[in-house]
């Protein structure tokens, strides 16, 4: 039976941090509570910023499986079900930044005051713009703030070189359409993702308006679909590892435990850019005001020290270290150097932002045809 993509990544260090997470709970003596999908801050994070005397205190975790179940949590919040019993609301939710556009647009959260925040000035122009919306949940340059963010990754190509001819790595999108691959490619089963990707490999923005008027992009997507084993977006690194497949599109702080566990692995960011994705710290609209601790929690996880921590023991990257070269990175970032996102590479890079309704129907009806095709 194939394992759940969380608990297999969490390997024999998961047990330990869930334990330690466990220590954190601290029920109704807590005086800040976070939502969030199950150690996306390490344990070791919470525990410092309890040890912060004035500036910490007691933290309370719900911690969630999915990115669902925390959406659904803001929902339930908002509108509680007759007779049900809510759980009490979060100070902070985590959410990723593809699901701000929806909570907004759903009066789910609320915009939040970052001026006290000491860090917030000295981040890249990439998180302001990303998280600074109207009230429709668009990009907008006079809009409010409406997230935080405190983890980011990135997609990147991973394969088991031991199952290439020798000295033909992989590097690029375009490589994925090589012979020897042909149905050993495991894909996301994200439409948004692929066609994504696809529009990287063809030289035009994962953001295009109308992907039907991309040049080259539909026979890509086609070639692409005829070297797919399987979309998955669960299993698919387990799949990689047992052999069934010989390369597969995962996120960086998914990728990287594996390819210090597994030496026949490699992983590439292809030059032309890929896809990120970044963690949010968002408020439910059912608070009342942020608290004095809730904000020295935004701090906390701008600071060095929890970029540095959350290398460590979260084997990813905080907004603090974008645009870092790959020396200049915390030590368990920097190797492999093949799946560090260098400086340059960032530039190409890009968030999937929201679309209009329109340019959604045409990207799900790309979708919906290539699915659709029979692969020989």
């Amino acid at each position: 039976m194939l394992m759940n993509r969380r608990s297999f990544l969490a390997g024999a260090g998961g047990v330990a941090l869930t334990t330690l997470l466990a220590g954190c709970q601290r029920g109704t003596d807590a005086n800040l509570r976070l939502a969030m999908l199950a150690n996306s801050v390490p344990a070791q994070l919470l525990r410092a910023f309890q040890q912060l005397g004035d500036q910490g205190g007691n933290v309370a975790v719900n911690p969630q499986d999915s990115l669902v179940k925390l959406y659904s949590l803001l929902q339930g919040w908002h509108h509680p079900p007759d007779g049900a019993t809510v759980a009490p609301v979060a100070d902070w939710v985590s959410l990723a930044d593809y699901w701000l556009a929806p909570a907004i647009q759903q009066n789910l959260i609320k915009p939040l005051n970052v001026s006290s925040l000491t860090s917030w000035k000295s981040l890249a122009p990439v998180w302001p713009e990303l998280v600074r919306r109207s009230a429709e949940g668009l990009p907008s340059t006079d809009g409010d703030i409406w997230a935080m963010p405190y983890r980011w990754s990135h997609l990147v190509l991973l394969y088991d070189a031991t199952r290439l001819p020798r000295d033909q790595a992989l590097s690029t999108w375009a490589d994925l359409l090589r012979p020897e691959l042909t149905r050993r490619v495991i894909l996301p089963d994200h439409p948004r993702l692929v066609i994504g990707l696809a529009q990287k490999a063809v030289g035009a923005s994962a953001n295009s308006a109308d992907p039907d008027a991309v040049q080259g992009l539909k026979p890509f997507l086609n070639d692409l679909h005829q070297q797919v084993r399987a979309y998955d977006t669960d299993h698919y690194l387990e799949a990689l590892i047992v052999g069934d497949a010989t390369a597969v599109v995962g996120w960086s702080d998914d990728v990287l435990p594996l390819l210090k566990q597994y030496q026949q692995l490699a992983a590439v960011v292809p030059p032309e850019g890929t896809l990120l994705s970044a963690q949010l710290w968002v408020q439910s609209e059912a608070i009342p005001e942020q608290s004095p601790l809730a904000l020295n929690w935004l701090d906390f996880c701008l600071g060095d020290d929890f970029a540095k921590q959350l290398a460590i023991y979260g084997q990813s990257t905080s907004p603090s270290l974008w645009g870092v070269g790959p020396n200049d990175l915390p030590q368990p970032l920097q190797q492999p150097a093949t799946q560090v996102l260098l400086p340059e590479v960032a530039d190409q890079s890009e968030f999937l932002l929201p679309l209009t309704p329109e340019a959604e129907a045409r990207y799900s009806d790309l979708w919906q045809n290539l699915r659709s095709k029979a692969q020989t």
